[in-house]
């Protein structure tokens, strides 16, 4: 092959190579720039105060199908949907909105199959496939970007009291994270500096003496 031939492709190679590389450290600083902005800025919550809440009601679930309470997974299956509800009308990543739509069809199945029933056995499987669901949607909001939940906020609040299950945490929604408060300009105080002597000294007195004669012409 020719010599130079060869040169130009190196060339156009390694220029190439350079460009993807620079390419992802410029996307790799706009998102960290982007995490940062949203975490200060808003004082919202976000995608990631999401998945928390859906990571509490799903330990609290997991710890209600453990003691077969039937009432306490009707109970949280109800607050589960509106949360289900809210991530579905925010701009996710593909794979979440994917996750989050499967677990509000499962959720539904259990809500609809529950009333009724004294014993979880008959839908075992379809709970432990919502906790399957969630626990991969939880995941998938933790790993991403806090993207600002839609209006209305906060967090839609429980619709039914969650009953305590032993050993299991009641789910809390968290804050909203608080946003710094601007600084304030504090005047810096005042110097103490000695203001100059108003009344300047007065003259030293003059002994009492009596003036001398004027020689006579």
């Amino acid at each position: 092959m020719n010599v130079r031939l060869i040169r130009i492709v190196t060339v156009v190679a390694t220029a190439a190579m350079v460009s993807v590389l620079g390419a992802g450290l410029a996307n790799a600083t706009t998102a960290n720039r982007l995490e940062s902005e949203i975490a200060q800025a808003t004082g919202q919550q976000t995608t990631h105060t999401a998945g928390e809440y859906l990571q509490q009601l799903r330990t609290y679930i997991q710890g209600a199908v453990d003691t077969d309470d039937v009432a306490a997974v009707e109970a949280a299956v109800k607050n589960l949907r509106p949360v289900l509800g809210v991530v579905a009308r925010t701009p996710v990543e593909r794979s979440a909105a994917v996750l989050n739509d499967r677990a509000d069809v499962q959720a539904a199945q259990v809500e609809r199959d529950l009333p009724g029933l004294t014993l979880l056995a008959p839908i075992t499987g379809l709970v432990t496939s919502l906790l399957t669901t969630l626990l991969d949607l939880v995941t998938s909001l933790l790993g991403g970007l806090p993207l600002p939940l839609p209006l209305p906020l906060p967090l839609p609040l429980p619709e039914l009291p969650l009953p305590e299950v032993p050993g299991v945490p009641l789910p809390e929604i968290p804050a909203a994270p608080e946003v710094p408060a601007p600084p304030v300009d504090v005047p810096a105080p005042p110097v103490d500096v000695p203001a100059p002597p108003v009344d300047a000294p007065a003259p030293p007195a003059l002994p009492d003496a009596p003036l001398p004669a004027a020689p006579l012409p």
